[in-house]
């Protein structure tokens, strides 16, 4: 039987771990140690349960209410998403609990409506509504595009408690369930990457929503996310990294993606690392077809310059790299400088091609893309050097 995790005072962990899962949102988010749908039960005059999970792990998450409540009542259900990974247990929780009240959004009532078509009513919520259970008080906020239109937080001060829903995620699986027993770069890290994966295309939203939070002058004990471990011990630091994030702060870095057929645009991507190298910058060389794409779109969040290479194949970018490109357009980067390049054997469009879509995306063109013909020679590896070090004077 699946039991409930005590996380302090009257408050429970009842969510359910994904273990096997390797594709977050599809083919969007490739991970690597599963995930976790966090939901909290806290008891109170009136019971409260915060989020459910995945619709094939309700079970799991019955299970671990029912560990706590017994023969007591569910009376509130609180949807911060509608997203079926926090959204899809509620039909079946509310069928085992028919009297329990629902909550969410304006903007998840009518994504629960469209998408479950409910025989119960739900409540709307905006942002400062708050419930009353006995003696604890909940407080709402929505917290529009982090990372859908109809995200809320709920806070309770009693508890000095932030139910963050997506913010603050990460794909941490850790049994003990807090930050407590984890590296602090582990952890940032983990946010980090699930921040340029999920959230990155909406950092204005994150920027404001987060100045409002912090303007409130909280008391935070624990951020209880939906997914991931929960924030304890490192909550100043993870604050302050999201702000890092929501300012879209860079540092002398430089990331380099490619793909490459016979080795002669690999070549260019490495004679240009060595230039960037040398000059003093931060590099990261990824191969697009063997590197899990949410590791790479981690490292390019803070990175100034973004070299992309493709070989020609019949004449177009490679798949891997059209891949990519489509998904920075849709990450809606900033501050970053964009170089194109490759190598081709009778087509040289491809790299202003690439240059092109990076300009596109809203990247700054830091210099001409470089169009190789078949293999470089040791004369244009060192140019390929120098342009390198030229860019890096700049950042």
């Amino acid at each position: 039987m699946k039991k409930a995790t005590k996380l302090k005072e009257n408050v429970y962990w009842v969510g359910a771990r994904d273990l096997n899962c390797r594709n977050f949102h599809g083919e969007l988010y490739p991970i690597e140690e599963g995930t976790t749908y966090n939901a909290y039960l806290i008891l109170d005059e009136q019971t409260t349960l915060i989020d459910t999970v995945e619709e094939e792990f309700t079970s799991d998450c019955l299970e671990r209410i029912q560990s706590v409540l017994k023969d007591q009542p569910l009376d509130n259900i609180i949807l911060q998403h509608a997203e079926p990974d926090h959204s899809g247990g509620l039909m079946k929780i509310k069928a085992a609990y028919p009297n329990a009240t629902v909550y969410a959004s304006q903007g998840c009532v009518r994504n629960v409506t469209t998408q479950f078509h409910p025989d119960f009513p739900m409540n709307p919520l905006k942002t400062n509504d708050t419930l009353c259970t006995g003696k604890y008080n909940f407080t709402f906020v929505e917290m529009q595009m982090i990372h859908w239109p109809d995200n809320m937080l709920t806070y309770c001060p009693e508890l000095k408690t932030v139910f963050s829903n997506d913010a603050f995620g990460q794909h941490i699986v850790n049994y003990q369930l807090t930050d407590e027993n984890l590296d602090k770069n582990y952890c940032i890290e983990q946010a980090k990457e699930y921040f340029a994966n999920i959230v990155l295309s909406y950092t204005t939203q994150v920027k404001a929503k987060l100045n409002l939070i912090l303007s409130m002058n909280l008391e935070i004990e624990d951020i209880m996310p939906a997914h991931g471990i929960i924030w304890r011990k490192y909550i100043p630091d993870i604050l302050e990294a999201y702000q890092g994030f929501a300012d879209s702060k860079c540092k002398r870095k430089a990331v380099i993606v490619y793909e490459s057929v016979w080795k002669h645009t690999q070549d260019m991507a490495e004679a240009l690392a060595e230039g960037f190298g040398d000059a003093g910058m931060e590099v990261k060389v990824y191969k697009l077809s063997n590197t899990r794409s949410s590791i790479v779109f981690r490292e390019l969040m803070d990175a100034e310059v973004v070299c992309v290479g493709s070989g020609t194949y019949n004449n177009e970018i490679s798949y891997s790299v059209g891949a990519f490109l489509t998904h920075l357009k849709a990450a809606k980067v900033k501050g970053k400088k964009g170089l194109g390049f490759g190598a081709f054997g009778w087509f040289p469009k491809v790299p202003s091609n690439i240059d092109q879509a990076l300009v596109d995306s809203g990247l700054t063109s830091c210099h001409e893309a470089i169009a190789q013909a078949f293999s470089p020679s040791q004369d244009q590896l060192e140019n390929y050097y120098q342009i390198a070090q030229e860019i890096a004077k700049d950042c």
